[in-house]
């Protein structure tokens, strides 16, 4: 008894000194701080922190009060593994803030244990680490729109193998295309942000290349150039590049784009040709001196008959070296005419057109396919003047221009224009690009250049440019907001007319999450399904909804419609949204106005109903049949017109937003058992047989969905032969409860099945029978189990009878 008492006294010790520590705790940190029980069911105290909710009293509701719903399970895990493992519990996840918007902490507990070793409480803390996640989820959103834009350029550019990228001001590479990439060597996410030094330029290259994009940034002015470089698997190359500004709104330079091609091949060729052409040169100098060697040779051998043999001697070695040196012109030669056929299979190869300028003469030498770009035949002549003919007017002097810049000042020459062709009259978009050849002295030497036909890549991006701003238009023309959905970060992208729906400013931020927490709070659920729906099903979103403004409060009414989209690069959602608060207002102008004139029916009606049965109790006493029976008929009719305007009244107050779905928890048993008898008292007419239920508890509105339980039977006596049978069935499966009405009834042709639970909608058509209704039963319990979140659908055999179903979910254990 001793040793119990003392136990019990150091564990209150024990007890009071982790109070103590919880105390200091509070007020050592600005954390949330803590206690829970051993078994976490308890939370003994929450210093919120305005965070979360403070508690100042043991509490068992704590998880549903701060736990986010879609991190709960991951959170009871992590508890049982900390309880079962008796180790530190620490885990990053959501929580509903003090204000009711969702958050992130990251929370830390640490078990308090007695002399046994066993848990007796747990002290933590959680930190508010919202904003780090916000701007983690900032930088996916920022990265996934950059990885896009980089989709965007590599697509558009994927055709050239020239090398093309961005710098900043700040000398930084902002975009390479594909083909710079495999010449560095390096990948996009190693390049980007990178200086031209950090990317492998040489120190001199780098240093050229900023004061290049200094002077762009002063004089707005291209600038061309041609630089050796090293290639990542090919060597040592040299590139021809054009380093262009671009402008902004302003006029100012905001960045410095350029293009570089590989011109290795072109100079190795023109190297060739001047080297065979110094070796040409020096030949025919050493030609010139044998010959005046020759010259001499023979003077001497005029002068004296006794060198005769020592000068023929002589003469067969120049002889010798003569052909020696013709052979070596051959295959000078040879070599020449080589490296033109190279050159001429590369340029046919690639389908081009070429030119070139005389020096002198400026005669203008083109090839067939360069005839053919400009529409000549092949045996025309075409000069500059008949060239530029063919181009229209509105582009005919730039060009002009560009090529006397090229010729008489070394300019650039990288031309796009149209051509109309002579002969055929064909529309056609070039890209010329031609290079000034300068002598050693520095003297105009030739023009020459390349025609390419770009006529498909230019008519294709202007149709692409033209049928996005025509859509561009119809959208806002029709007053649309338009949405983008990723489907795999779920990344939310709208227009400005969308922010407007939802009451938010043009420059505001808008998530998935806070567009669909605008949603009204009776729509909300059921629009989210639909959209997760599309996700998961590729169904597609077809909503009208009302929304509550985020900053001016106001209630517009929307229909929302959109479909998945799949592709390589990416699923995404997208679709459209437009305003019909106007069309919903006439609609609850028009319920309101069924619902007064139903419920003013139902005064008389109700009169004339109570003045009949008491006709038919005073004159069942005469014996007068055909009274009787005269009265039981109106009174049936009365009942009917009753039960029209109930219908009718259910329909106004549930699209006007009065019927409210009052959930409580019953057995579904009972209520079966409720509707079996009611249907042995009233229906005579067919057998109604109700299989056996077993204790089922429902949470949802208990007079409704009897309603929909009558209104299924109902509808399978109207439909089904006298006397027939009318079966009742209930079964739980996957969390969800089905309740089924099957009858041996007239059927639905499949046409109809799609359309029957629509509001007004009457089956027409060659049946057996003529059953009066306005169409608004099926409906009414549509919407009844829809606002339950089920699902209602019917099975049908034309000719052989239907099964009506629904389905609810079960409460969570």
């Amino acid at each position: 008894m001793t040793n119990s008492f003392d136990k019990n006294i150091s564990n209150d010790h024990t007890l009071a000194a982790s109070e103590a520590r919880f105390a200091a705790l509070v007020n050592a940190t600005s954390d949330v701080i803590y206690s829970m029980s051993a078994d976490w069911q308890v939370m003994r105290e929450l210093d919120g922190r305005g965070f979360l909710k403070d508690t100042h009293e043991p509490t068992n509701d704590w998880k549903a009060n701060n736990i986010h719903p879609e991190d709960m399970e991951k959170v009871k895990a992590s508890i049982a593994d900390s309880i079962r493992e008796k180790k530190i519990f620490q885990l990053e996840h959501r929580v509903i803030r003090a204000d009711g918007t969702p958050g992130w902490t990251f929370s830390r507990a640490v078990p308090i244990m007695d002399d046994q070793g066993q848990i007796m409480e747990w002290f933590g803390t959680a930190s508010d680490i919202t904003e780090r996640k916000n701007t983690e989820e900032a930088l996916r959103e920022s990265r996934a729109q950059s990885d896009q834009q980089k989709r965007v350029y590599e697509t558009i550019i994927s055709g050239t193998p020239d090398l093309m990228y961005v710098f900043d001001l700040d000398y930084r590479f902002t975009y390479v295309n594909s083909a710079l990439l495999s010449m560095w060597g390096k990948t996009w996410e190693t390049a980007i942000g990178k200086r031209l030094i950090e990317n492998g330029y040489e120190p001199w290259h780098a240093e050229m290349h900023e004061k290049e994009i200094d002077q762009i940034k002063i004089t707005k002015q291209p600038i061309r150039g041609e630089v050796a470089f090293p290639h990542a698997t090919l060597g040592r190359r040299v590139y021809d590049y054009i380093l262009t500004p671009v402008l902004n709104e302003q006029g100012e330079v905001e960045a410095v784009a350029g293009t570089t091609r590989d011109v290795t091949e072109r100079k190795q060729w023109e190297e060739s040709l001047e080297k065979s052409a110094e070796e040409l040169q020096n030949i025919n100098e050493q030609i010139a001196a044998t010959n005046e060697e020759m010259a001499a040779t023979n003077e001497e051998l005029a002068a004296t008959n006794e060198e005769l043999a020592a000068s023929n001697e002589e003469l067969i070695a120049m002889n010798e070296e003569m052909a020696f040196i013709n052979q070596e012109l051959v295959i000078a030669q040879q070599k020449i005419e080589e490296s033109e056929l190279a050159f001429r299979l590369a340029v046919n190869a690639a389908n081009f057109g070429t030119w070139f300028i005389h020096s002198v003469t400026l005669e203008f030498v083109t090839d067939a396919r360069l005839k053919e770009l400009f529409g000549y035949y092949p045996e025309q002549s075409l000069s500059i003047e008949q060239a530029l003919a063919q181009i229209p007017e509105e582009y005919r002097s730039y060009v002009a221009a560009k090529m006397d810049n090229a010729i008489y000042n070394n300019g650039d020459y990288d031309v796009t224009y149209p051509v109309i062709g002579l002969n055929d009259n064909r529309l056609r978009w070039l890209r010329a690009i031609g290079n000034l050849k300068m002598d050693p002295s520095g003297t105009f030497s030739a023009f020459t250049g390349v025609v390419m036909d770009i006529t498909e890549q230019y008519l294709a991006a202007t149709e692409i440019k033209r049928a996005e701003e025509n859509l561009r238009i119809a959208i806002d023309a029709a007053g649309l907001g338009t949405f983008y959905i990723n489907a795999k970060d779920r990344s939310f992208i709208v227009s400005s007319k969308l922010k407007e729906f939802f009451g938010f400013y043009p420059d505001d931020e808008v998530t998935y999450e806070a567009a669909l927490n605008q949603i009204h709070p009776d729509y909300r659920q059921e629009v989210s399904d639909l959209a997760e729906s599309a996700f998961t099903k590729g169904t597609r979103f077809d909503s009208e909804h009302p929304i509550i403004g985020y900053h001016d409060g106001k209630i517009r009414w929307v229909r929302g419609i959109g479909e998945m989209q799949y592709s390589e690069s990416g699923d995404y959602f997208t679709g459209i949204l437009h305003e019909i608060t106007e069309k919903k207002q006439d609609e609850i102008r028009k319920n309101d106005f069924i619902g007064m004139v139903s419920h003013e029916l139902k005064t008389p009606l109700t009169s004339i109903k109570g003045y009949m049965q008491l006709l038919l109790v005073k004159l069942t006493k005469q014996e007068d049949d055909f009274i009787i029976n005269a009265l039981e008929k109106v009174n049936a009719q009365v009942t009917k017109m009753t039960g029209m305007i109930n219908g009718f009244l259910n329909i106004s107050r549930l699209e006007s937003g009065k019927i409210h779905i009052d959930r409580q928890n019953f057995d579904l048993a009972l209520l079966l058992k409720e509707s079996e008898d009611e249907s042995l008292a009233t229906i005579l007419s067919h057998q109604v047989i109700f299989d056996p239920v077993k204790t089922t508890i429902l949470s949802a509105d208990r007079d409704k969905i009897g309603q929909v339980i009558h209104n299924l039977i109902s509808n399978a006596v109207k439909y089904s032969p006298q006397d027939s049978i009318i079966n009742v069935t209930c079964s739980i499966a996957h969390g969800t409860v089905k309740i089924s009405v099957k009858d041996q009834g007239m059927g639905i042709k499949t046409d109809d099945i799609g359309k029957i639970f629509d509001r007004y909608y009457r089956v027409e058509g060659n049946h057996m029978y003529s059953i009066s209704g306005f169409g608004i039963g099926l409906y009414l319990c549509a919407e009844i189990v829809h606002r339950h979140h089920g699902q209602i659908w019917c099975e049908s055999e034309f000719g052989k009878g239907s099964t009506f179903s629904f389905s609810l979910p079960l409460p969570q254990s």
